[in-house]
């Protein structure tokens, strides 16, 4: 079903027409789909009304008596009142109607005999993609504002900082904002000791962070990592450890560092990921269920005429043949475009067969030996775990052919006790020993790692290639309608 405009908050189109009595038709089936309209007869007319009202959408006729649509809305755009727009035009201009798509349209209406019919649609889907820019405007906002008031916090220094001599025996220093992140009174639990390990670090992100830091230590340096915190209060907290070892002769005296919770700011990040992958499926969906089904019906056509010119002309009826195959050859690149922006649903065994389905598709469009391997059977019972580990699939075999020309690329999966493997392998030319920095790639995967709390290493292969290797801790399967931290 299309998305409907929320019927809380009325929407006004604004119809300019030249043609009266069109414009009276195509208010009255907007005001039958539940919206607010007006309309306007001339360009002028149009300016005028404009400086004095704001409507949500503009329907535009691009051949005015007065001024030409491509005209009013540049003065619109000089006056500052630029307004979200859909072009009509009458057969045959449709590529003046694409020039305006470029400019900003959000679609365009051809007059034809089915022009009435479509205008209902045409406008609730316009609204619903203003809706869904104005939430990712609002949401990349808030976090443009959350990270402001966290540079100013860290400028004032407002931090959760510590201090821990080494010992023995260790003696720690937590400022008050500290207790307040970890939820903890002070005195309650020592720093970096097994308690603080295993009664206030998620279980999950225990070894990784005991690791880090232990690290840390011996290597007399410096350290930064983002892992979660689990209050006694039962609440889950995301944390950025910021921490120096300190010493002298290279053995490490104390460890200072500071704390901050960035909790909200991950929640705003897996927000604005969201709303992309539903936009990526949405995409992947009106490919497969729009493009795809009128590609089917070109080439069936084709068939059919050229069934029609065998008898009469050879000629013809042979590139009636070949436009069928150059249009299945469309219908199949298309799907796998839809397939790949739109997986198949990953429920429990969705994600083996969504890599299956990438090795596949991989080999028929570029060419390349591309094949997935899993030994047994792995279960994936969050979807968003899942999700992440396709993505990152994905871009990894993305990066093995446009970056290492790669000819083969092996996936697999694997999984042992509560942990899940994925690996990626190319034989291609193998990733630089410093890895440009520009390259977005590879910060995209660790970002998608650190989101289900897995990591990613990506490492040069002997004698050649690239292997991208992600590990993940997965919990058991909660009982149904119990949800999940």
């Amino acid at each position: 079903m299309p998305d409907r405009p929320p019927k809380s908050t009325p929407t006004t189109v604004f119809v300019v027409d030249d043609d009266c009595g069109l414009a009276r038709l195509i208010e009255r089936a907007l005001k039958r789909a539940g919206h607010t309209t007006a309309s306007a007869s001339s360009g002028f007319d149009a300016i005028n009304w404009l400086g004095q009202h704001r409507p949500e959408l503009l329907l535009l006729d691009l051949k005015l008596q007065d001024l030409e649509g491509r005209e009013l809305i540049s003065q619109l755009e000089a006056l500052g009142r630029t307004v979200p727009f859909i072009v009509i035009t009458g057969q045959g201009d449709e590529r003046v109607a694409v020039e305006m798509m470029k400019r900003g349209a959000l679609d365009y209406l051809v007059k034809d005999a089915q022009f009435l019919d479509l205008v209902p649609a045409v406008v609730q889907r316009a609204l619903a993609q203003i809706e869904r820019d104005r939430r990712l405007a609002a949401t990349e906002e808030a976090l443009r504002h959350s990270e402001a008031i966290l540079a100013k916090a860290q400028q004032i220094a407002q931090l959760g900082s510590y201090e821990v001599e080494l010992g023995p025996p260790p003696v720690a220093r937590w400022s008050a904002q500290m207790f307040r992140i970890l939820g903890v009174a002070p005195g309650a639990v020592r720093p970096l000791s097994d308690e603080f390990f295993d009664h206030l670090v998620h279980p999950d992100d225990r070894a990784r962070a005991r690791a880090t830091i232990e690290d840390g230590i011996r290597r007399g340096e410096g350290w930064k990592f983002e892992y979660r915190i689990l209050r006694p209060d039962g609440e889950v907290r995301h944390v950025q450890s910021s921490s120096e070892a300190v010493g002298n002769s290279g053995v490490a005296r104390k460890i200072v560092g500071t704390m901050l919770d960035i909790t909200e700011r991950r929640r705003l990040e897996q927000e604005i990921l969201s709303i992309s992958e539903q936009e990526q499926r949405r995409i992947g969906q009106d490919l497969h269920d729009g493009i795809c089904q009128q590609l089917a019906g070109i080439e069936l056509m084709s068939q059919v005429l050229e069934q029609a010119l065998a008898p009469k002309a050879k000629k013809h009826s042979a590139q009636a043949g070949q436009i069928a195959a150059h249009v299945r050859d469309a219908i199949t690149q298309t799907r796998m475009l839809a397939h790949g922006l739109c997986p198949v649903v990953l429920e429990s065994e969705g994600l083996m067969s969504a890599l299956q389905e990438l090795a596949n598709a991989t080999t028929k469009m570029f060419g390349v030996d591309c094949v997935f391997r899993c030994d047994h059977p792995v279960h994936i019972h969050d979807n968003a775990t899942a999700t992440h580990l396709y993505r990152i699939a994905q871009e990894a075999v993305s990066n093995a052919i446009k970056h290492g020309r790669s000819r083969r690329i092996e996936v697999g999966l694997a999984a042992e006790s509560n942990r899940v493997f994925l690996a990626v392998k190319d034989n291609g030319c193998g990733i630089p020993a410093t890895p440009p920095r520009t390259g977005a790639g590879l910060r995209i995967m660790q970002y998608r790692a650190g989101m289900i709390g897995g990591s990613v290493i990506v490492q040069r292969g002997e004698p050649d290639g690239t292997t991208v290797a992600c590990s993940v801790h997965q919990s058991p399967p909660l009982p149904k309608g119990k949800p999940r931290r």
